[in-house]
């Protein structure tokens, strides 16, 4: 017997009752490889998810990681799609660019504000030690969340504080959440860090 020809399909179309626009890349049994919906006369990208993604947010994370995945790239559909009468073709190319404006859009633009972990929630955790030393790109903090937290060198180093030693306790705040390869990042900023040439402030219960 021959091989199975796999075959991917994209294409696009209107949705007039929500003013949408779906784009839908699928496998030859019409599984959703990607998915992309646009909004509104502007072309708002709402959703821009990969169920693959999710499946791997779910079992880094379970739910809970792909309610936060949701909040970054949106709800995507969770059955087989059918091309319907008159949808539009899509090339790749011209796919992926789409692809690219969205998944920006909804990382970069959009205020992850909704969820489990909205940004702007309070969060106690601990430092841990980097992989990449001191000073540089920045460190894990272990916030008891089956997300790791993260908090950008530039944060420290704007800040001319001490850079702080494994098990160092704080309190941070959420600023952004990150999404990628299934395990989600919360990023975070100290709500406190001490004068240059002073030590971490220890408040709370430690």
């Amino acid at each position: 017997m021959g091989k199975v020809r796999r075959v991917t399909r994209r294409f696009r179309f209107p949705a007039p009752e929500d003013d949408s626009w779906h784009w839908f890349e699928v496998g030859a049994a019409g599984q959703v490889l990607r998915q992309i919906t646009f909004r509104g006369p502007d072309s708002v990208p709402v959703v821009a998810a990969e169920p693959v993604e999710v499946a791997q947010t779910r079992q880094a994370c379970g739910e809970w990681g792909v309610r936060l995945y949701e909040v970054v790239y949106g709800v995507p559909v969770r059955e087989p799609v059918v091309e319907p009468p008159g949808a539009r073709s899509v090339d790749p190319r011209e796919f992926d660019v789409a692809w690219g404006r969205a998944r920006s859009f909804r990382q970069c633009h959009v205020r992850h504000d909704t969820g489990p972990l909205p940004v702007g929630t309070r969060l106690t955790g601990t430092f841990t030690a980097s992989p990449w030393g001191p000073g540089v790109t920045g460190v894990f903090v272990d916030v008891g969340l089956p997300a790791a937290g993260f908090v950008d060198a530039s944060v420290l180093l704007r800040a001319e504080c001490a850079w702080p030693a494994d098990g160092t306790p704080a309190e941070f705040e959420v600023v952004d959440l990150r999404v990628g390869v299934g395990r989600p990042q919360i990023r975070l900023r100290p709500t406190a860090v001490p004068a240059p040439g002073e030590p971490w402030p220890r408040h709370g219960p430690w």
